[in-house]
């Protein structure tokens, strides 16, 4: 057996204060603040967050529905800030043509797609039948 993997006196204890706490949060915050600042698809996510809340208000929302969208939401933003660290390290090793960097990059940048596609299905999915209920309910 490896003592060395195994021993925890030589290990650091985390800092659990809250100092530590609010550092690490403050840097999640600036890293969401840069994404909303520098990012292309930063303001697209933010209109569609805006739209999708608004409407799941007016259109009255079940518990279930209201769960789906923020998680559809909150994934998609999470995924989109992991797409944007990974094109930040890449651009960090080298701004030359790199076939491992092009498909690193394009690999997160394709996560973001297919999250988008989910977000479109619930969209369609939660969405869609309360519309034309609404709509009939005018008629």
């Amino acid at each position: 057996m490896n003592t060395e993997s195994h021993d925890f006196k030589k290990r650091e204890l985390r800092d659990f204060s809250v100092k530590s706490l609010w550092k690490v949060t403050m840097n999640s915050w600036h890293g969401l603040v840069y994404f909303y600042k520098y990012e292309r698809s930063a303001i697209l996510h933010l209109i569609a967050a805006v739209l999708m809340l608004v409407g799941a208000w007016m259109l009255e929302m079940s518990p279930m529905e209201w769960l789906v969208i923020i998680l559809v939401l909150f994934t998609t933003l999470s995924v989109e800030l992991l797409n944007t660290a990974i094109e930040k390290v890449c651009d960090l090793i080298t701004k030359e043509y790199n076939e491992n960097i092009k498909i690193a990059k394009d690999a997160g940048s394709a996560a973001t797609g297919v999250l988008t596609l989910v977000g479109i299905v619930a969209v369609l999915i939660i969405y869609v039948p309360k519309m034309i209920e609404l709509v009939k309910s005018f008629l």
